[in-house]
């Protein structure tokens, strides 16, 4: 592959039905390698594959493949990946089209949960953070505009009338519905008035690691997009199951300026957006069993479950089964806040 240049096509042929074996077959074929390339599936996403590749002449590549789905758009990956790596915040982009991008592969071990809950290291997370927040100009194109609760709702009424692959077949947790809209609907009315920065919308440590400076660099950026900037500090929260102390740090951290009650007003907002990320992954968990063949498989969700949640059943429930006892528990905490 060149390395002075992207390299791109403005059309996909990925199709959604490809399996796996396929797909790497394609990659395998595009006209942009040094020599021979080899390919091996990395498992683990809901809505995406990923493999790594290294070319004849020894160059390692992370290559995501996807299809919109959900709240993806593929053509607003790519923007977002290429404004990451524009502010130093990702990794730069040497192929895309549509439904593929193909990135350097970074030569480091994934963030832990352990890493970012110390003190040091959440601080320059959101440092990094607010690089992004604060430079929505390296946007060059149009990318998608991220409103979690839009979202749920539209995951909400998927789970009443179910999908065509299974016979419009209601999910499993159809009786949930009346209490996730209300819930959605209160948590919606705590956000303020905002203006709308370049957000990374799923910022898990597992979307983290280092550059060679060991400055953190974001990846996977799916749901990349204008958003709130409290969303990015809730799912960083979200994932490491924070607490009331490091809530409170973390906001803290991020609006030095604020007095104590624009403080308490942010924490309420942030901690909307934190039960509101558990929701979407619930939701989205919840509407994927409804087509479970849709792109990726159910074997291939399993490996990633094992892989990242090695005490949790390898199969996408588990998910839900790890998930949802959070979120009740935060809602039966913080609920009666948000009227």
């Amino acid at each position: 592959m060149r390395d002075d240049s992207v390299d791109y096509s403005e059309i996909s042929r990925i199709q959604r039905s490809w399996t796996s074996e396929d797909i790497q077959d394609y990659i395998r074929g595009l006209p942009i390698w040094m020599g021979a390339v080899e390919v091996a599936q990395h498992f683990g996403g809901l809505t995406n594959r990923t493999y790594f590749a290294t070319d004849g002449g020894g160059k390692r590549y992370a290559i995501r493949c996807g299809v919109d789905q959900y709240r993806t758009r593929q053509t607003s990956v790519v923007q977002c990946t290429l404004a990451a790596h524009k502010l130093g915040v990702g990794p730069a982009l040497c192929y895309w089209e549509p439904n593929l991008t193909i990135t350097d592969f970074i030569a480091s071990p994934v963030m832990t949960e352990e890493q970012i809950k110390e003190p040091a290291m959440m601080v320059h997370v959101i440092e990094r953070m607010k690089l992004l927040h604060t430079n929505s100009d390296a946007i060059a194109e149009t990318i998608s505009y991220w409103w979690p609760f839009h979202t749920v709702r539209r995951y909400l009424n998927t789970m009443e009338q179910g999908v065509a692959a299974t016979d419009f077949r209601p999910s499993a947790w159809v009786g949930d519905v009346p209490h996730f809209r209300d819930v959605t609907d209160r948590l919606e009315r705590a956000i303020r008035p905002f203006i709308p920065v370049f957000t990374h919308n799923d910022l898990a440590y597992v979307n983290m690691m280092f550059n060679p400076k060991g400055e953190v660099l974001f990846i996977d950026w799916d749901a990349g997009a204008y958003g709130n900037p409290k969303s990015d500090i809730a799912d960083m929260l979200t994932w490491i199951d924070a607490d009331d102390s490091m809530d409170r740090y973390a906001v803290a951290t991020y609006f030095a300026d604020a007095d104590a009650a624009e403080t308490e007003a942010t924490l309420h907002e942030v901690r909307a957006f934190k039960m509101m990320s558990i929701l979407r992954v619930l939701g989205e968990v919840m509407i994927t069993l409804l087509d479970p063949d849709y792109f990726v498989s159910p074997q291939e969700y399993a490996v990633g479950m094992k892989e990242y949640f090695p005490d949790e059943e390898p199969r996408l429930a588990g998910l839900v089964d790890m998930l949802r006892p959070q979120f009740d528990r935060d809602w039966a905490r913080y609920g009666a806040n948000y009227l």
